[in-house]
């Protein structure tokens, strides 16, 4: 398909300059590509913008009223790789048509746009996503001066290639839906326990069977069922909503708890923003969505119990980023220890506290809500 679409493509290109292709995830409009493109749509109609989603997923309805849709894979979506003049995307390749082909051409240079990173996470150390020497940005966008230094240092970007302009999607949080009985627990997926590039059946049964064995199935599974934490939630009449992350939602039918106040959040049922935005308290692990959630200073725990494990098999800080330094929030390593924390946070009134607010107010660069702007103008600046 990339072939025949080719000369049509480059035709659509001649006749019609500067279009711009925004993205994410072929089934999701929810995270910096989503916000970023709204705003587009909305402040920038003289520009000829286009989003790739999959027409069956759950935030087709939310980006439809937009405009500009197209079916994910569709002809069209792969004359636009061919005939954009950017192509902007919060997740790494995951917006092309064919992404490991698309891939390979943009990384040998023989794409025609300018590619712009707008990013769904925080570097922490090395990362194959931003690293210089596995991708062809043009520009990066960031929310953090430390960020930015991480990305320069550990991952080999060029300062001229990095934008500090704060996440689009930050500009839309806040504490409006804010309800204090809620607790959200969102670990991050483990890299070593999923299947979703295997094919065959047996190699998905296996990987599946070692998830189920696995401290991190063990650990979030007993917490959904610990007395302990039940009680807590019972005596302070508060709910807790679990949400796996995208590539470990395959998972969720294995997670089960004894409590009604205990729910397992789905991705067709929930918006990862929204519940960020209603939960009083954030349990995770390593996931970078802890960074918004303090961003609006609100307490978060890491519950950590596999850390060595983690680090060695998918992601490690570098030099430059430590938990203990730089985090925002405690880390626990057993349950009894999250347990006792959160009682901690209770007596608190489920507020941060100082020294992690202090590090908030110290790591983002902007609280403005012109983060898109900025991040419109970064691209802009591109042409110049």
């Amino acid at each position: 398909m990339l072939a025949i679409t080719f000369i049509p493509g480059k035709l659509w290109k001649l006749f019609s300059k500067d279009i711009w292709v925004i993205s994410e995830y072929e089934t999701t409009a929810r995270d910096n590509g989503y916000w970023f493109y709204k705003y587009i749509r909305e402040n920038h109609p003289e520009i000829k913008s286009y989003y790739p989603i999959n027409s069956g997923s759950a935030d087709y309805k939310k980006i439809r009223p937009l405009g500009n849709t197209v079916r994910y894979g569709s002809f069209k979506h792969y004359m636009l790789f061919w005939a954009a003049s950017f192509y902007c995307s919060s997740s790494s390749v995951q917006g092309f048509p064919y992404p490991r082909i698309c891939e390979d051409i943009v990384l040998r240079g023989m794409h025609g746009f300018k590619y712009i990173f707008l990013n769904h996470g925080i570097t922490r150390g090395y990362s194959h996503i931003v690293n210089a020497k596995s991708t062809n940005y043009d520009l990066l966008i960031t929310c953090a001066a430390l960020d930015k230094k991480i990305m320069m240092e550990d991952n080999g970007q060029p300062e001229s290639k990095v934008a500090l302009t704060g996440f689009a999607r930050h500009d839309n949080l806040g504490n409006e839906l804010y309800d204090p009985k809620l607790i959200l627990i969102m670990p991050t997926w483990r890299e070593y326990l999923c299947y979703r590039n295997e094919i065959s059946k047996d190699r998905i049964d296996a990987v599946t069977k070692e998830f189920l064995n696995s401290d991190y199935y063990s650990n979030y599974n007993g917490l959904l069922n610990s007395s302990e934490f039940i009680d807590y939630l019972e005596q302070n009449d508060m709910r807790c909503v679990f949400y796996l992350h995208q590539n470990a939602q395959v998972y969720s039918e294995f997670f089960h708890s004894s409590s009604d106040r205990i729910t397992i959040g789905l991705t067709e049922n929930y918006d990862i923003q929204t519940l960020l935005k209603e939960a009083a308290v954030l349990i995770t692990d390593y996931s970078s969505v802890y960074f918004d959630f303090a961003y609006m200073h609100k307490p978060l725990l890491y519950f950590q119990f596999d850390k060595e494990t983690f680090e060695e098999k998918q992601y490690a800080p570098g030099k430059n980023y430590s938990y203990e330094a730089n985090g925002f929030g405690d880390i626990c390593y057993s349950m009894d220890e999250l347990t006792a924390k959160l009682l901690d946070l209770k007596a608190n009134n489920n507020t941060m506290e100082d020294k992690y607010s202090k590090r908030v107010d110290g790591y983002f660069e902007f609280f403005d809500h012109d983060n898109r702007e900025r991040i419109f103008h970064a691209i802009v600046d591109l042409i110049k």
